[in-house]
């Protein structure tokens, strides 16, 4: 049993490592390509978020690469600088996509709590090492596993669109607007929240 355990948790890690890969290489090419509405992501943010409620969240710059959110508690966006001041289309894309984290608040609360499971998992993989007790440590695996299945569930599940390609044409967010290849940038990078899962619960205590 503990093997399965084992070889379930490394194929957990080695998914989310191929996922950051993944998401830094088309990072790299979406920055290549400017957005020519000149729009940062602290701009986008704003426009699209304003959108989908009547109290619009505090947008802030804090630093983290891959750790962009909405934090649902303190009705906060948080973007990394190169997101916050950036008008390429990486920084439009991650903008657009964690401002639409306010449209859906279910799903921002259920990945608030996720984050808040993962530490527990550290903790007893740690305490188990420490105790020499693979009971512990095999707990703190099933527990990571778990998390991340709940994760990939919950990420994975396409978002309401609430007519965002709409918004994004006539308020002039993209340009040139092209609905197929922004709709397609925006799917693929949903997997972010996936990518920061490990180190996620960072962004709750800072």
């Amino acid at each position: 049993m503990g093997l399965i355990i084992e070889i379930a948790f490394l194929i957990a890690l080695g998914i989310i490592i191929i996922i950051n890969l993944y998401l830094l290489k088309l990072r790299k090419e979406l920055k290549q390509i400017e957005n020519e509405s000149n729009l940062s992501g602290m701009e986008i943010a704003r426009i699209v978020s304003s959108k989908y409620c009547e109290k619009e969240p505090h947008i802030i710059k804090k630093d983290g690469l891959f750790l962009d959110h909405y934090n649902i508690n303190r009705n906060v966006i948080k973007l990394s600088p190169e997101v916050f001041d950036g008008t390429n289309m990486y920084s439009s894309i991650i903008a657009i996509i964690i401002a639409m984290e306010k449209n859906n608040e279910k799903k921002a609360r259920e990945n608030y709590y996720i984050a808040l499971i993962m530490p527990v998992a550290y903790i007893l993989i740690i305490l188990g090492a420490f105790l020499n007790n693979f009971s512990i440590i095999n707990l703190g695996l099933i527990i990571f596993i778990l998390t991340f299945i709940l994760s990939l569930t919950v990420n994975t599940t396409p978002n309401k669109n609430d007519g965002i390609l709409k918004i994004i044409k006539k308020e002039k967010i993209i340009e040139p607007f092209d609905s197929n290849n922004i709709e397609r940038n925006m799917v693929l990078l949903r997997v972010l929240v996936l990518a920061r899962l490990p180190y996620e619960f960072i962004n709750y205590f800072r």
